[in-house]
């Protein structure tokens, strides 16, 4: 085991360490600087700052939940260049999704997709009940998200990072996508209600 590797396990594990926080400030500063590189290349067609700062979070969270423990590289340039894989990943599964969103929207069914986020008729929007699929503790953690305008907002009022909102947003999403397509429907017209009902608060 190299002196680097050694250290590396040290922080690893006690993460609450001056050196763990150093050395992930130092990886967050290097897989910002190559999505900001990301962004020049591609931002115009692909991703915007926001998403920006999604990739950074999403890279972290992974770190931190078992990649740095996988790495086995000997040295701070091994590391940085695995944290460049990671990050370049993360990106592209970013763009390619972004791509495909206004392909389809671009496309002969560009109609009948907008009609899915269409706007409810009527002058008045009126909360109503949570679909019975979706918890209630999910309900209410997207209700105050919703309200707080966005994850950076959120995170800092709950005292949390960003990080941590956007797993658990991740989690929200993956049980949203098990419901039947009755269930998720109703979901998608609950978050449509409380989004515009936020908007209308926060005018």
């Amino acid at each position: 085991m190299t002196p680097f590797q050694h250290q590396l396990r040290l922080v690893i594990a006690d993460r609450t360490s001056p050196e763990a926080r150093a050395l992930l400030q130092t990886l967050a500063r290097y897989a910002h600087g190559r999505v900001s590189f990301h962004l020049r290349t591609n931002g115009g067609d692909a991703f915007g700052p926001t998403d920006a700062e999604d990739v950074v979070g999403e890279v972290l969270l992974e770190l931190a939940t078992g990649a740095l423990a996988r790495f086995r590289g000997g040295s701070l340039p091994e590391l940085l260049a695995y944290v460049r894989t990671m990050t370049d990943r993360t990106v592209w599964r970013l763009v390619r999704r972004r791509r495909s969103e206004r392909a389809l929207l671009e496309g002969p069914a560009e109609e009948e997709v907008r009609s899915w986020t269409a706007p409810a008729p009527g002058p008045d929007v009126e909360g109503g009940p949570r679909p019975t699929a979706l918890p209630a503790d999910d309900a209410e953690y997207l209700t105050a998200l919703l309200e707080a305008g966005n994850k950076a907002d959120f995170a800092r009022h709950a005292g949390v990072s960003r990080a941590a909102v956007t797993q658990r947003v991740n989690r929200i999403k993956s049980r949203i996508s098990a419901l039947s397509a009755g269930e998720r429907d109703a979901v998608d017209a609950w978050l449509h209600t409380e989004a515009v009902r936020a908007l209308r608060r926060g005018a």
